[in-house]
């Protein structure tokens, strides 16, 4: 039984090389076709039109003559930040204990004051400000 040859630009390749030179090809021609081209709604029973889907790839003129809102002045690059800094606060509260996740969520979810806090807890103002400060250096270790 014969193996399959398989040849790219006429160059004997592995079959694993020959998927992979495709797979990117297929990754090309949709960056540069697929996604800049629009397409028509078109109804399959009656092959009426009924809109237009607009590419992926938009132009913000066109997107703010349809009155999408740009209001924000704030980069990609601070929203990355944002959501990974999200991410990591998100696994670092998983690190706490109940009492010291109520008491996150009390100061900095609720808005609740450091007295406030104490008055619920039935504890000084000054014990509240003592476990908040330890409850935050502990969050500090995963930044």
């Amino acid at each position: 039984m014969s193996e399959k040859e398989y040849r790219i630009q006429g160059q004997k390749v592995s079959e694993k090389i020959y998927k992979e030179y495709f797979r990117m090809k297929r990754r090309e021609r949709y960056f540069e076709q697929d996604i800049k081209v629009g397409s028509s709604i078109v109804d399959p029973e009656t092959g009426e039109v009924k809109g237009y889907k607009p590419s992926k790839e938009d132009s913000i003129q066109r997107l703010m003559d349809n009155r999408k809102d740009f209001a924000s002045e704030e980069s990609l690059e601070d929203v990355i930040v944002d959501k990974a800094m999200l991410l990591i606060l998100q696994e670092a509260m998983k690190e706490l204990d109940r009492q010291e996740k109520e008491l996150i969520h009390d100061l900095f979810y609720e808005d609740m004051t450091v007295r406030a806090a104490a008055d619920k807890r039935n504890v000084s103002h000054v014990t509240v400000m003592k476990h908040r400060d330890k409850i935050l250096d502990k969050l500090r270790k995963f930044f």
